[in-house]
């Protein structure tokens, strides 16, 4: 269960970036570079994604 209500409209994460391009491009550009870049092995980026997925609520 999310630990924040979503007010509506477009939900979570696309609904904050869909009115700012600009904030979306940088986070894209972080993001890839944290997963495509890293030295972490592919099953170790797994386990975190599916912790930080967990930990939010999401069903990953």
């Amino acid at each position: 269960m999310p630990r924040i209500e979503e007010a509506g409209g477009m939900e979570g994460f696309a609904g904050v970036y869909a009115h700012c391009p600009d904030l979306f491009q940088g986070f894209m550009y972080r993001y890839g570079l944290l997963w495509s870049h890293s030295r972490l092995e592919p099953v170790l980026k797994d386990l975190v994604r599916l912790k930080s997925a967990n930990l939010n609520g999401c069903h990953y």
